[in-house]
């Protein structure tokens, strides 16, 4: 599965010896390629063809040309007859066998440096994820080294013949929201600027309890195939009915690139690692703060969006504080002394983005330091009254 689009190539040139020696030391199932699985592949080379295939105008293929829609379904189509024929041949899949699930099916996406002499070069990868018994999630995606990508998520399940066969698929119920502009319809965007900033990729599933009613259910991670150190990402949560997957809750959210935080399921809370989003002041790309955490509660009854929280509440008061003192609005009662109030609103503070923030004392009363990419660092004095910060002092260095 594809984790962060190949930003940077040269780095996983160095990996490829590494690579190989861990699948030397634990390979994978036997291959097991029937009549017409071999069909499938050629297949399969044909849509990379026409994929890398120059277009009318002699230009490069790009995902958001005309004739990309009908190539990618009908290479999702293959991928899951592919899927549905390996699982036949693979009783009791392990986790590595279902990494592997596309190794025989399609070359993987190679290393290499951009030229832009040379076409764009299409591959496929993806992988599949038990989530109940002859029930699994398969991912795959399309991409080409400029970090142009796109992927689809759908159901194979055995069916009443013995065999398995793909059940779903979320692309025709993207394009049935597309034109609406909401979190499902996303998956049906494929250019690299409109109303969205990129297509989805698939970064993670995660498997959960299933309903009261023994219904699977799981968890969609994604993120947005553009570049840029913040990431644009959502997160989908489903249950199988039998027939089609039901969507319970779909939410967007930033997310650090290099954060260090996974997504937890611990208990019946979900656990999701953010970057939180401030009125007054914003973030440089490349930084993590301001960390947050969006938590839910999964019951067999409902998933239940139990909101946002930032890892450091500090950032979150002084946010408050500056987006209060910036509007022609009385600010809210008890939220700082009169003295601080009219500081804020009198002195031009540059404090645009968001550093860091640092912590001098905690308890009844309490101290803080941001300091911001402009070079401004504001110290805040604070007071609790019933759990809520009333400001007592700032100074501005």
């Amino acid at each position: 599965m594809l984790s962060r689009i190949r930003l940077l190539a040269t780095a996983l040139v160095l990996l490829v010896p590494h690579v190989k020696t861990l699948c030397a030391e634990t390979p994978p199932a036997a291959p097991c390629v029937t009549p017409q699985m071999m069909q499938l592949i050629h297949a399969h080379r044909s849509v990379l063809e026409r994929m890398t295939a120059p277009d009318d105008q002699s230009r490069p293929s790009q995902l958001g040309n005309a004739q990309m829609t009908p190539l990618l379904t009908e290479g999702w189509k293959l991928a899951g007859e592919w899927a549905a024929g390996w699982l036949d041949c693979h009783p009791d899949p392990s986790a590595r066998d279902l990494e592997n699930l596309f190794v025989d099916f399609t070359p993987p996406p190679h290393a290499v440096v951009y030229d832009p002499k040379q076409p764009e070069l299409f591959a496929m990868e993806g992988s599949a994820t038990r989530i109940a018994t002859e029930l699994y999630v398969v991912t795959a995606v399309y991409e080409n080294y400029t970090a142009t990508a796109t992927a689809t998520f759908f159901i194979i399940a055995r069916g009443a013949d013995g065999h398995f066969r793909p059940k779903w698929n979320i692309k025709p119920l993207a394009e049935q929201h597309y034109h609406s502009k909401d979190e499902i319809g996303r998956w049906a965007f494929l250019g690299s600027c409109a109303y969205y900033c990129g297509p989805l990729v698939v970064d993670k599933v995660v498997v959960l309890p299933p309903s009261e009613k023994g219904q699977p259910r799981f968890a969609i991670d994604a993120f947005q195939a553009t570049n840029g150190n913040t990431l644009m990402k959502q997160l989908g949560i489903w249950q199988w009915n039998g027939a089609e997957a039901e969507n319970l809750i779909i939410r967007s959210y930033r997310l650090y690139i290099d954060e260090d935080r996974a997504i937890q399921f611990i208990g019946n809370l979900l656990a999701v690692p953010t970057k939180e989003v401030t009125r007054s002041f914003s973030s440089f790309g490349c930084c993590a703060e301001p960390r947050g955490i969006w938590v839910l509660r999964v019951t067999p009854n409902e998933v239940q969006d139990l909101g946002h929280r930032f890892l450091q509440p500090e950032i979150e008061w002084a946010d408050r504080l500056l987006a209060a003192t910036r509007t022609k609005l009385p600010p809210p009662q008890g939220l700082a002394t009169p003295s601080v109030l009219a500081f804020l609103r009198h002195t031009q503070v540059d404090a645009l983005t968001v550093d860091q923030c640092h912590v001098l004392s905690h308890g009844t009363k309490g101290g803080f330091e941001i300091s911001f990419g402009e070079g401004t660092k504001l110290w805040f004095a604070y007071r609790l009254r019933n759990g809520q910060p009333y400001f007592t002092n700032i100074r501005v260095e």
